[in-house]
């Protein structure tokens, strides 16, 4: 080879274009002297050398392998990921640079407690952090719990990480290793986001405790007391202790500059052994701290009053997401909660007034979603998603009476963009009866800016079909004229009810308006799958004639999940 290009052998540093232009003539010229039947070793070897200079890969710019690390290494930075991170950043000088340069890479960490006797190295902590720059930083600590914890593992992994010492009747990590501590209140970054998963309450009381006591520093300066986001995910057992007075200190503790806050509480039976424990219990966060939050997230299935009590505070809410659990909300807790003084009240001023909220996501808990909307008011709603879980039971309001109320006396029927409606499993076509009636039609005319509409799991179509007979002019009816999406994801109970015609009839009924998209979305049987394709084929087209409407149809998880197995691509025992 020749030597002007032995740097360039030696290293993955991309050729400059003058250098280019030599190596092409020096490949050229190589190549007019191999023979085509004959093969010289020693030529061809430097000819794959020079090509390999030439390859593309060294022309990729640093930012873009920047990009491509962030796909590899996870948004939070753990033990094994920093690891990974390591041997990036080995490979070449240039993927060091890639990296360092790829700020978000460094932002977010994520710590255990580590065995007793062993602490982390503070600098390194601090140097880690500082290759962000300015990027908002994040610090997370997680611990396992005693239900994740094997004595057998211990006899073959002695110093076995992510366990606080407290679980085995040692003393707290947060009391034995000032660390982490130090990094909150001493520490030279700004922090912007700190997060607790899965810790006792004591874990977390001791470490927000620590944080409290600073060494030096003015207290307004501190990293802690400069945190916008804070996550609080707390775990208990009952067999311990459960839920008492103490568990109540993290809430007690949260800095006044916090606008984000996500609070995972323990699960019903795991903190409780009554119902009037959990109603004493408290989540006693100072009302100030309550009234300058702009998002919160809240994973509780201990009743409405508790979720009620903290969103009373709740001024300046703008995104709001609530959990009710597996649990959901209990005949005995919905009794009891119709008998509070406090929700009484809520319920006669017509729902807690939550002025700036624009976005609402209720989960879980089979119908808390629906039945939590009669004690909150949310004018300026425009994100909406609600998804029940398990099969109605019996307190099951009517949906569309229960989403009417809710819009109507919040007044934000003009200002939904976005309505997602959902169940976790299939509900039959009888059970939607109770959900859905000849009012649906009217409720979702009254949402007269909503754009995107989905419905998930909700045999809502034979009810909006026989709806939609009884109007012979939607149009006339001011019918989604901003419609832009609207799908149905699993919302037929079997593939004789998947009468596309009716849908056609019912668009063509509405008329041209504004240009949207529609997608449906069915687990169907390889046969039936292909008659749904042939009908809604031949339906396209007349949608995009007429309408100016696309449409899609794509299988369900079981008909991919069915095709993967078929491919060749599937490992097969």
């Amino acid at each position: 080879m020749d030597s002007r290009f032995l740097h360039l052998l030696e290293s993955n540093i991309p050729p400059t274009p003058l250098e280019v232009v030599a190596i092409q003539a020096e490949v050229e010229r190589l190549s007019s002297k191999t023979h085509p039947t004959q093969d010289d070793p020693e030529i061809e070897a430097t000819l794959l050398q020079y090509r390999g200079i030439l390859s593309p890969i060294r022309q990729i710019p640093s930012e873009i392998w920047g990009e491509i690390f962030y796909f590899a290494i996870p948004a939070v930075v753990n033990s094994w990921a920093k690891v990974w991170l390591v041997h990036l950043c080995r490979v070449s000088s240039a993927w060091y640079k890639a990296a360092l340069q790829a700020h978000g890479l460094w932002a977010n960490i994520k710590l255990v407690p580590l065995p007793e006797g062993k602490q982390y190295i503070y600098n390194n902590l601090v140097s880690w952090l500082a290759r962000s720059g300015d990027l908002k930083k994040g610090l997370e600590y997680r611990s396992n719990v005693w239900e994740d914890y094997d004595p057998e593992d211990e006899d073959d992994n002695p110093t076995e990480e992510g366990f606080c010492p407290c679980h085995s009747g040692g003393s707290c990590m947060w009391i034995e290793d000032p660390v982490v501590a130090r990094l909150l209140t001493e520490g030279p970054l700004l922090l912007h986001r700190v997060s607790f998963q899965n810790m006792y309450p004591r874990c977390v009381g001791n470490a927000m405790r620590s944080f409290q006591v600073a060494k030096s520093g003015s207290p307004s300066t501190q990293p802690w007391n400069r945190i916008q986001e804070l996550e609080l995910d707390i775990h208990t057992e009952s067999w311990q202790g459960g839920w008492d007075s103490s568990s109540e200190l993290p809430f007690r503790l949260i800095p006044p500059t916090v606008t984000s806050l996500l609070i995972c509480l323990p699960r019903y039976r795991k903190a409780f052994d009554t119902v009037i424990e959990c109603q004493r219990a408290k989540i006693d966060i100072a009302p100030a701290v309550l009234g300058q939050l702009t998002s919160l997230v809240l994973v509780c299935e201990w009743g409405p009053l508790h979720m009620a009590t903290m969103l009373h505070h709740c001024r300046n809410l703008e995104t709001l997401r609530l959990e009710f659990g597996l649990a959901g909300i209990s005949k005995q807790e919905l009794l009891h909660a119709r008998d509070d003084p406090f929700l009484r009240r809520v319920q006669v001023e017509g729902g807690i007034q939550l002025p700036k909220l624009h976005t609402l996501q209720i989960y879980d808990g089979y119908e808390s979603p629906i039945l939590f909307l009669q004690w909150i008011k949310t004018p300026a709603l425009r994100f909406f998603d609600l998804e029940a879980t398990g099969s109605s039971g019996s307190i099951c309001p009517n949906w569309i009476e229960a989403l009417d109320d809710f819009v109507t006396r919040s007044g934000c029927a003009r200002s939904i963009q976005y309505l997602r409606l959902a169940s976790d499993s299939r509900i039959s076509s009888r059970e939607s009866q109770r959900h859905f009636n000849e009012k649906t039609s009217l409720f979702l005319s009254s949402l007269s800016s909503l754009e995107y509409l989905t419905f998930t799991n909700l045999p809502i179509v034979p009810v909006l079909r026989t709806d939609f007979q009884n109007i012979e002019d939607p149009s006339n009816h001011g019918w989604l004229p901003q419609l832009r999406s609207l799908q149905f994801l699993h919302c037929w109970e079997y593939y004789p009810s998947l009468n596309f015609d009716q849908l056609l009839i019912w668009l063509r009924k509405r008329g041209r308006q504004a240009p949207f998209w529609i997608k449906i979305e069915e687990c169907l049987e390889r046969a039936e799958l292909q008659d749904a394709e042939h009908q809604l084929c031949t339906m396209s087209e007349l949608l995009r004639a007429e309408l100016g409407v696309s449409l899609c149809f794509s299988p369900g998880v079981e008909e991919l999940a069915q095709t993967f197995k078929d491919s060749s691509l599937f490992w097969k025992h």
